[in-house]
């Protein structure tokens, strides 16, 4: 079951995550699956970056939408990162795939993870408890060395 993450930060903030990331879900390119994710990535400074899934007819060459809106922050510069939201039109909430799980824990495992369906159902974790035992080559890099 999922944890409530809320403690940490506003409800309406939240939801204005939320909404960003329902927003680039409608850009997604999902002609294959149709399954259209649409994520918004919190950093520590309050920016916001967004990122949808984009599909390839070669399948292993398709992105998802939070590691295009981790990508898209990284290259701004962005290392420290609070929360992210996803927005999918599944039945039930769905967590970040195990790639994904595994590139944002690249940032810390303290990161809050909130999935909303198109529906309104929602569910919270801390990404350590979606990925307890990450892979690392090493200790995180002091900040400026990466």
């Amino acid at each position: 079951m999922a944890e409530s993450l809320s403690k940490t930060s506003s409800r309406r903030d939240v939801e204005e995550l939320v909404e960003m990331a329902r927003q680039a879900r409608e850009r997604a390119y999902a002609p294959y699956s149709r399954f259209r994710v649409g994520a918004a990535l919190e950093t520590e400074d309050g920016r916001v970056f967004e990122g949808c899934n984009v599909e390839n007819a070669s399948f292993s060459v398709t992105v998802c939408a939070e590691r295009v809106a981790l990508g898209s922050a990284v290259v701004a510069g962005a290392r420290r990162f609070t929360r992210v939201a996803i927005v999918t039109g599944a039945d039930r909430p769905t967590p970040p795939c195990g790639m994904c799980r595994q590139a944002l824990s690249e940032f810390g495992l303290d990161l809050e993870v909130v999935s909303v369906t198109e529906g309104g159902a929602r569910s919270e974790w801390p990404l350590r408890s979606l990925l307890p035992e990450h892979f690392a080559l090493q200790e995180r890099p002091a900040e400026g060395e990466a």
